[in-house]
C-alpha cells in the first residue's frame, strides 16, 4: 500500500510539473491563448485559430467595421488596393476582430513570420500540427486535446502589430503589393476603366490573390467566402470614389471621369481639394496610372523618398521612364508643388503632343526663348493641352492645381495623345 501511495505521489507530482511547465505555454496580453488543460472547451487545438467569443455581437460587428473601413480607405487611397477586399478579409480572418491572433498581437489577417522564436511575432499556441516536420506532443488529454512542445514549432509565429492601423497599412502598402500579387491590383484597376462594378472588381481581386497563393483553398472559395460578407455589410459603399466638394466645379466632369477611370483619386476624407497646388509626388502617381506603367531594370532611388512613401513606386516608374526626373543632388522633392513650366515639361518628356512646336516660337512675354521648359511650353500651347492666363503670359513659375491636372490629362485622353 505504501509503495501504491509512493507511486501515485509520484504521478501525480509529475503531472503537476508538467502543468507548470506548460503554464509557460500560455502567457499572454488578455489570457486568451488557452490550452486544452486548462479550458476542455475553448483550449481544444481545432479552436485555437476560432473567435474568443461563440457569437460575436451585431454592435460588436459594426464596431469592427466602422474602425477599420476608416484605415481601409486611407490604404486604398494610397496603395490602390480595394478597401471592400481589405474590410471583408479582416472580417473572415479575424472574426471581427476576435481571434486570439487579433486580440493579441493586432494582427487582423494571419499574417505568420516563419521560424523558432522571431522578433516582432506572437506566438498562437495549441494549435494543431501543422508544420512540416512533426512538433514533438508533451503529453495527450485526448482527441484534440494535445499539449505540443512549442519551442519546437515554427510555424505558429504571427506578425505582431501595434494597431489595426499598422496592420492593415502592412497588408495594402507592403504584403499585397509584392511581385506575387501586385498584378492583382492592376486587374482591379483595368476592369474599373472597363467599366465594372466596384462589387464585381473586388471579389475578382480576391479571386486573384487567393490562386497566386495568399491562401491555400483556392480563388473561388475565398472570393465566395469574403465575398459573403462583402455583400451582406455592403462594403462597396468604401470604394465609391464620389467626391464631394467638386460639385459645380468648372472641372467636375473632367475629374469625375478621370476618377471613374482610376487615374485619379481624391483624399480620405471624400474631398479632391481641386483648388489646391498638385504635389511633384501626385503628379508622379497621376502619370503612372494614365500610362500604366511598368518597371524597367533601372535601378532609381532618391535620397528623400523613403521606400514606405505612398508614391515611391509611381515616383520611381516615371523616373525610370525619363517622364518625370529628380531636382538634382540624387533628389525628387516629393511634397514640392508642380509648376506650370514643369508640368509643361513632364507632358512633353511623356511625348503628349502629335508635333513638336519650332524651336524660336515664343508666344508668352513671360518665358523667354532661353527659358529651359520653352519648348514644352509652345508644344502644349500647339496642342491645345495648356494655355496661358492671357493671351501673352503663361504663369511658369505659378503652381499647378489640382483641377488643371485633371482638365489636362482629360484633353490628352480625348485627343488619344497618350497611346
Amino acid at each position: 500500500m505504501n509503495l501504491a501511495k509512493s507511486i501515485r505521489a509520484l504521478l501525480s507530482l509529475s503531472i503537476f510539473i508538467l502543468v507548470l511547465n506548460c503554464s509557460s505555454l500560455t502567457t499572454s496580453a488578455k489570457g486568451v491563448n488557452l490550452l486544452p488543460f486548462e479550458d476542455e472547451k475553448s483550449g481544444r487545438n481545432s479552436n485555437a485559430y476560432l473567435s474568443t467569443y461563440e457569437f460575436p455581437s451585431t454592435k460588436m460587428k459594426e464596431d469592427f467595421i466602422d474602425e477599420i473601413s476608416t484605415y481601409a480607405m486611407k490604404a486604398t487611397e494610397k496603395w490602390g488596393i480595394p478597401a471592400s477586399a481589405i474590410i471583408g478579409m479582416a472580417a473572415l480572418e479575424s472574426g471581427f476582430g476576435t481571434t486570439r491572433i487579433a486580440m493579441n498581437a493586432n494582427n487582423l489577417f494571419g499574417i505568420k513570420v516563419w521560424g523558432y522564436n522571431p522578433k516582432n511575432a506572437w506566438q498562437l499556441k495549441g494549435q494543431p500540427d501543422e508544420d512540416y516536420e512533426p512538433v514533438p506532443v508533451l503529453t495527450d488529454y485526448g482527441q484534440d486535446r494535445k499539449i505540443y512542445d512549442e519551442s519546437k514549432r515554427r510555424d505558429n509565429w504571427y506578425r505582431a502589430f501595434s494597431t489595426y492601423k499598422e496592420a492593415v497599412d502592412y497588408l495594402a502598402g507592403n504584403l499585397l503589393l509584392n511581385d506575387r500579387y501586385r498584378f492583382a491590383k492592376n486587374n482591379y484597376e483595368e476592369r474599373l476603366k472597363k467599366g465594372w462594378s466596384y462589387e464585381r472588381a473586388s471579389k475578382e481581386y480576391l479571386f486573384d490573390i487567393a490562386n497566386a497563393g495568399y491562401i491555400h483553398l483556392g480563388g473561388a472559395y475565398y472570393r465566395n467566402k469574403v465575398g459573403a460578407i462583402m455583400d451582406e455589410r455592403d462594403l462597396y459603399q468604401f470604394d465609391d470614389r464620389n467626391l464631394k466638394d467638386i460639385g459645380g466645379h468648372w472641372a467636375e466632369q473632367q475629374i469625375l471621369f478621370l476618377t471613374e477611370k482610376g487615374w485619379i483619386s481624391g483624399y480620405p476624407d471624400g474631398t479632391y481639394k481641386p483648388n489646391q497646388s498638385i504635389t511633384r509626388a501626385q503628379a508622379a502617381a497621376i502619370i503612372s496610372n494614365f500610362l500604366a506603367l511598368t518597371t524597367t531594370n533601372k535601378d532609381i532611388s532618391f535620397s528623400d523618398v523613403e521606400k514606405s512613401f505612398w508614391a515611391s513606386d509611381s515616383i520611381r516608374l516615371v523616373a525610370q521612364h525619363k517622364i518625370i526626373n529628380g531636382i538634382g543632388d540624387g533628389r525628387f522633392s516629393p511634397n514640392t508643388s508642380l509648376t506650370r513650366a514643369q508640368m509643361a515639361q513632364i507632358f512633353y518628356n511623356a511625348e503628349f503632343y502629335s508635333q513638336s512646336a519650332n524651336k524660336g516660337v515664343n508666344s508668352f512675354k513671360d518665358v523667354d526663348q532661353n527659358f529651359w521648359a520653352s519648348l514644352a511650353i509652345e508644344t502644349m500651347k500647339q496642342e491645345g493641352i495648356m494655355a496661358g492666363y492671357t493671351a501673352s503670359r503663361f504663369g511658369p513659375n505659378n503652381p499647378t492645381t489640382r483641377a488643371h491636372m485633371a482638365a489636362m490629362i482629360y484633353r490628352i485622353h480625348e485627343k488619344g495623345l497618350n497611346k
